[in-house]
């Protein structure tokens, strides 16, 4: 029998040699194998490398399958060709990609083939675009983020400074990836949160006695950083453009969340624009004279965004025909309409039904079923029916109400179900470069495609624990000090999500 520490030793060498990151010891799975290792049967053998890429790979994608189903109900979709080919062009609405000009054309050839299908820019890529283009536009937003970001960078680049602001801080500092959505926002309001402390630290002896010691250069850029932090004019930019871009920053949240958002997203983006002038013009901001300038930022954003399958959804979402929602003002003071008083959504609606619709006879009959909908005639009229347009999911609400109209409904809930980003996919091909890397580049497609499916899923299976929430290995595919793994930045970002004000 070997001691404890040996076998850490020979742990830690494994590890080393085969270059694991340490935060495999917190994955519960790793701890699980180390477990079912200790109760095996005498002169026990690791499976063979055969045996582990072949049938064992096999096996537990189905185990993991079989997981998902029944915790998640979660369904693999096809290739988009394949079910186009099997279950009929009309069944696939939408294709949403990246909003790079090769995936834009490609969905332009696929609309000419297919006038069923939309092609539709990723909604979080062009919000995200938004800052990108404002940090581009205004200097007063690129510089003060500048001047932020080298903050962050000083104290997670110098391990003595960051251990002095972590000894008056809670918080930490949230270096944002590029890549990353709404990094400015993220990081400058964390920046804000973790003020004080930073306030505190340059004053301490420790942090002064430390900085007449280091290299002339790095004692230069410190000073920097403090004369930055003792600047007022810089934490009340920092509030100025905080309050300028949150709208942008929870558009982002909100459409790189869970579940369908196809009947809202048209709303919120109406809405989103309002709250930026409220920001900007009725509170008198110290930025109030670029608002023309945000603004045909915006719009022109989100023209490029747009389709009329967003107005469709807008139209079709029962909630917005509702009398006491209209009644209600919209951000910035402006009176609801309900959609089909919205000339631009009506257009839209029209665009859309033409390119659904098998015929004109098909096309004509959905607008007369639209006409009875939100007319309100036969069993839209009821009382029981309007009061749940308001507080049941529009899909749920279709799927229970629609017999008056059965092919509008059936549009509706086709058309309410797409996605509106494509980030989830992505971060998809993020765990697929990760294990399709230049080190494994000998690696076939249909076996790559087998890791992804059980490194992504077994993280997704492991939110539903009570020990992920909790405990020792609470959000265990965290890894703030390894920028490189792909996994532990999905996740930074959702930490940054979850902590942020709602």
């Amino acid at each position: 029998m070997l001691e404890k520490d040996e076998v850490d030793m020979k742990i830690i060498r494994g590890l080393c040699a085969n270059g694991i990151p340490f935060n495999v010891l917190r994955n519960p799975q790793f701890l699980e194998m180390i477990q079912a290792i200790q109760k095996a049967p005498d002169g026990y053998k690791p499976p063979s490398y055969e045996k582990a890429r072949t049938s064992l790979l096999d096996q537990c994608v189905r185990e993991v399958g079989k997981e998902l189903d029944q915790k998640t109900g979660v369904v693999i979709a096809k290739f988009l060709r394949q079910a186009i080919e099997e279950i009929g062009p009309s069944s696939v609405i939408q294709v949403v990609t990246d909003n790079t000009a090769n995936c834009k054309a490609a969905g332009r050839e696929i609309e000419k083939v297919y006038k069923h299908i939309f092609w539709s820019p990723c909604s979080v890529h062009s919000l995200n675009l938004i800052f990108k283009d404002m940090a581009n536009k205004f200097e007063w937003l690129s510089e003060t983020y500048r001047r932020g970001k080298g903050i962050v960078k000083f104290f997670l680049n110098h391990t003595h400074a960051l251990a002095f602001f972590r000894d008056n801080s809670k918080l930490q500092l949230l270096k944002v990836a590029q890549t990353r959505f709404a990094s400015h926002y993220i990081l400058l309001k964390r920046l804000t949160e973790c003020r004080e402390a930073l306030a505190t630290t340059i004053v301490l002896n420790s942090w002064q006695e430390w900085v007449n010691k280091v290299d002339e250069h790095t004692r230069l850029i410190a000073n920097k950083v403090a004369d930055t932090i003792k600047d007022e004019d810089f934490w009340d930019d920092i509030a100025h453009i905080l309050a300028v871009t949150k709208p942008i920053f929870y558009m982002v949240k909100f459409c790189d969340g869970e579940g369908p958002k196809m009947a809202e997203i048209y709303e919120r983006m109406d809405n989103m624009m309002s709250q930026i002038k409220e920001a900007m013009t009725l509170r008198d901001t110290k930025f109030s004279i670029y608002y023309p300038e945000v603004e045909e930022i915006v719009v022109q954003r989100w023209e490029k965004m747009t389709i009329p399958l967003h107005c469709l959804g807008f139209a079709l979402n029962p909630k917005y025909y509702d009398k006491s929602y209209l009644e209600k003002l919209a951000p910035g003071g402006m009176k609801r309409n309900p959609p089909n008083q919205d000339k631009e959504v009506i257009v839209g609606v029209l665009k859309a039904f033409g390119r659904i619709s098998e015929s004109e006879e098909e096309e004509k009959l959905l607008r007369e079923q639209f006409a009875s909908f939100h007319m309100k005639k036969g069993i839209y009229a009821l009382v029981g029916t309007q009061a749940d347009a308001v507080t049941m999911d529009p899909i749920d609400w279709w799927a229970t109400y629609g017999a008056d109209t059965p092919d509008l409904a059936d549009v509706a809930k086709r058309v309410l179900s797409q996605p509106i980003s494509s980030s989830s996919a992505e971060r998809n091909l993020s765990t697929y470069s990760h294990i399709h890397s230049v080190k494994r580049n000998r690696l076939n497609s249909p076996r790559a495609d087998k890791l992804v499916f059980i490194h992504s899923n077994i993280r997704l299976l492991s939110r539903f624990l009570e020990a992920y929430k909790a405990g020792p290995n609470k959000k265990w595919d965290i890894n703030p000090e390894s920028d490189h793994n792909e996994s532990s930045s999905a996740r930074l970002e959702e930490m940054a999500w979850e902590n942020l004000d709602s």
